[in-house]
């Protein structure tokens, strides 16, 4: 195992994973609750003054559920880790809870005895698994590439690196952020091409030993 490289990637993934979902996070952090505290407050208060009509949105209402489009930081990060993505369905703050996002709210809102329990606290739980899971997904892809080819760039994990950070670069800037789909798009190909050598050199390991036991026994 290349633990220099696996710790290299790792360290860049999670960087660049936890800085994007902490800025994400950031937008919603006031709509956020600090501690969970009697019902669960109405997503939408109307409230009339004379002429004038006040209305508050709260996206983070844990009776409810608000999604629109996907954010140019979530479409990079997510297709930068395809596999924690097909795991845990990944993380957006305030929209329609993922597989993980489910189990944590799930089992922190048990305790009050609540569908959801969207507070900081669960927001940051959700943020640290998520990057726990990137930082073994890279030291596992970049402690054992599956090829060695002749140009870095040609082989996945850094190719997709490689497309994260110009995505990531992209997806800061706001006039160009929607090109950072481009690169995000090229990142997920690279990881079915990735998949794809997984499934081959299982195969052909497979193959190799099926065809050895017989040959031994003879």
């Amino acid at each position: 195992m290349n633990w220099r490289r696996g710790l290299l990637l790792a360290g860049i993934h999670v960087g660049v994973a936890g800085s994007l979902l902490a800025w994400q996070e950031s937008g919603y952090w006031r709509d956020l609750k600090s501690k969970q505290l009697g019902p669960s407050p109405s997503r939408l208060e109307l409230a009339a003054f004379q002429e004038d009509s006040a209305i508050t949105f709260n996206p983070c209402a844990d009776d409810g559920v608000w999604d629109g489009e996907i954010s140019p930081q979530e479409r990079v990060s997510g297709m930068a880790n395809l596999p924690v993505v097909l795991l845990t369905g990944w993380h957006e703050p305030c929209k329609s809870p993922r597989f993980l996002d489910s189990k944590v709210e799930s089992f922190l809102g048990s305790m009050d005895k609540m569908r959801f329990h969207r507070t900081r606290g669960s927001e940051i739980l959700i943020l640290v698994i998520l990057c726990v899971l990137v930082a073994v997904e890279w030291l596992l892809v970049g402690g054992f590439p599956l090829i060695q080819p002749r140009r870095w760039w040609l082989e996945p994990g850094a190719f997709i690196t490689t497309c994260t950070l110009l995505g990531t670069a992209l997806a800061t800037i706001p006039h160009v952020s929607h090109l950072s789909v481009i690169p995000a798009l090229m990142a997920a190909i690279a990881w079915l091409l990735w998949f794809g050598l997984l499934l081959w050199k299982i195969l052909r390991a497979g193959w190799s030993l099926v065809v050895r036991r017989p040959a031994q026994a003879t």
